[in-house]
């Protein structure tokens, strides 16, 4: 009897614990749909509130001090969501606004707190809406990868020549999201960068100067003909070469031209292959017969892009292609008819 008693008194008290825990779920998931619902119409009146701000050519003190009394991550949803599609005056009367309730503060504040977490937030607020401060150039050294990231987007609309030389610094960042973050900043920036790119691609070597080439080939500025050149020939890294090959393919030019002839030779099959890519896309036509001969290569890249070059020259480079079709080279003939068969668009 006494163990039968203990049972049912175990039994009770789980059934307890269950009553308890579903109790407890439906009142966590009312509480969610509550402060779901809240959230949605606090939002809706604060994105009602800027829009009217921004359209209107006067500040209405009404509609800014209503905005001013939303909760600080209210306002910031508002003005995360509008900065998407504003630009220009728009993006000024917004960052004007955000100003007048203190959203452009706490974030500054964010960025000097001590969590990354809020670091990161920080900056994305102010990257959003296109704030310039100093307080960039402090977060692209900051110690977690991801704020370096949002610091480098957030640097790309502040192009002055201490922010591109703090971002070129980064160009060999051991922290992938960072160094493509500065890489894809940098190109948003322009022809601006070419001054500092040439005087950075004079004094580093290594991932940093391969980094910095792939930049340069966007640019494709004459003033990075000497790095291109120079870096073509270092011996032992391939890649370097083929971010070389790559600049020198998108200045163009006698020089370029005689470098990738030479590249051609590269014991590299990705260094002949870019540099065979190189010579078709600044369509240089002398370069024919070597294209030609490159559609015997051992390596399937190299027959590829000489074949894709071939084609990119127009009526010359047709010749040779018809030419490789009658090849004893099964290899050769087959890449010709392969490149001789795509579309004009593909192959252009």
């Amino acid at each position: 009897m006494i163990g039968d008693n203990i049972i049912r008194i175990v039994m009770l008290a789980e059934v307890g614990l269950l009553v308890f825990a579903v109790a407890l779920f439906f009142l966590h998931g009312v509480w969610l749909n509550l402060t779901d619902r809240r959230l949605q119409r606090l939002s809706k009146a604060a994105r009602d509130s800027v829009a009217v701000l921004i359209s209107r050519g006067t500040i209405n003190v009404e509609e800014l001090a209503a905005l001013a009394q939303q909760p600080d991550d209210v306002q910031v949803m508002a003005f995360l969501e509008i900065s998407r599609n504003v630009s220009g005056t728009g993006k000024e009367r917004l960052r004007f606004i955000a100003e007048k309730v203190g959203a452009i503060d706490r974030a500054r504040k964010l960025c000097e707190h001590r969590r990354w977490t809020r670091r990161l937030r920080g900056a994305r607020i102010l990257s959003r809406l296109d704030v310039p401060d100093p307080l960039v150039r402090t977060l692209l050294a900051d110690p977690h990868p991801a704020v370096r990231a949002q610091a480098a987007e957030w640097a790309a609309a502040q192009p002055s020549e201490e922010v591109i030389s703090a971002m070129l610094a980064l160009l060999a960042d051991p922290a992938t999201q960072a160094r493509f973050a500065v890489q894809n900043a940098l190109l948003r920036m322009g022809g601006v960068i070419a001054g500092p790119l040439a005087a950075f691609l004079e004094t580093h070597t290594g991932r940093a100067a391969e980094a910095g080439l792939r930049v340069a080939e966007s640019v494709a500025e004459p003033s990075f003909v000497a790095a291109a050149l120079r870096f073509s020939a270092v011996e032992d890294d391939a890649g370097i070469r083929v971010a070389a090959a790559r600049l020198l393919g998108a200045i163009a030019g006698e020089a370029a031209a005689a470098r990738l002839t030479e590249m051609l030779k590269d014991p590299e099959s990705r260094v002949r292959a870019a540099a065979a890519q190189s010579l078709g896309r600044m369509q240089h036509w002398q370069a024919g017969s070597l294209l030609f001969d490159c559609m015997r290569d051992s390596a399937w890249r190299v027959r590829k892009e000489a074949g894709l070059s071939l084609r990119a020259l127009g009526a010359p480079g047709t010749l040779f292609l018809r030419r490789a079709l009658r090849s004893d080279d099964r290899f050769a003939a087959d890449m010709a008819q392969q490149v001789l068969d795509l579309p004009a668009t593909a192959a252009g």
